[in-house]
């Protein structure tokens, strides 16, 4: 009986193992538990770093270029009164901490050319911007002031006292509003208000720079085109 038993018992171990490897279960093929953890573990982390980031937005950083119409007055105003003339624009670009409110700077150039028969009137304002961008979707409200130089040249044909060069530095405060009229492209506008002060560089003694009359006011209205830089 013990004889019968024994080889039932080694009869039903053989049945086992031979289903076993019949699944492919050889003990020699089979991968511990732990090493197919870690195997998944640096599958999933293999994907994850495969995953594209989520697109960033994109910060307010733009170069602008418009129209500049400006309206004078002050001490040296009646004396540029007969150069008024419609070649003014201004160009720079604007900059934004972010996307959304943040801090704002910039740099302007202004340039007035007037060439009437009688002669030349040239001048150009460097201006550094520093102030807040507000985001209001689908527009950007800009607020701060300007500060720079401002270089002026006066050839005056018909008169020597009229002819003259003088630099000049100017402070003031403005706003803008930037409407965006595609991602990548906006329509503004600005005012400002900015207070000059010139010293005369080339004269023959008796500019209206040498006279005191060396502060201008200035009401600029701007508007024009800008786009991302």
């Amino acid at each position: 009986m013990n004889r019968k038993r024994i080889a039932c018992a080694a009869a039903l171990c053989a049945v086992f193992a031979g289903a076993l490897f019949a699944q492919g279960a050889d003990p020699k093929t089979v991968t511990p538990a732990w090493v197919t953890e870690k195997q998944i573990a640096q599958q999933t982390q293999t994907q994850t770093q495969a995953q594209p980031e989520a697109p960033k937005a994109k910060g307010f950083n733009v170069f602008f270029i418009g129209y500049d119409y400006p309206t004078l007055s002050g001490a040296l105003a009646p004396a540029l009164a007969a150069w008024n003339s419609p070649f003014n624009f201004s160009l720079g670009f604007e900059s934004a901490n972010s996307a959304g409110s943040s801090m704002l700077s910039g740099l302007e150039l202004e340039f007035f050319i007037a060439a009437p028969s009688k002669g030349l009137r040239l001048q150009m304002n460097e201006l550094v911007m520093i102030g807040y961008s507000l985001a209001l979707k689908p527009v950007r409200f800009n607020i701060g002031a300007r500060l720079g130089l401002s270089l002026l040249d006066v050839t005056d044909n018909n008169s020597a006292s009229n002819t003259y060069t003088g630099l000049g530095g100017l402070v003031g405060p403005e706003a803008s509003l930037y409407a965006e009229l595609a991602p990548d492209f906006w329509l503004w506008v600005r005012g400002r208000y900015a207070l000059s002060y010139f010293m005369s560089l080339i004269s023959n003694g008796a500019s209206p720079l040498d006279t005191g009359s060396n502060s201008l006011n200035t009401l600029s209205l701007e508007a024009g085109l800008a786009f991302r830089m």
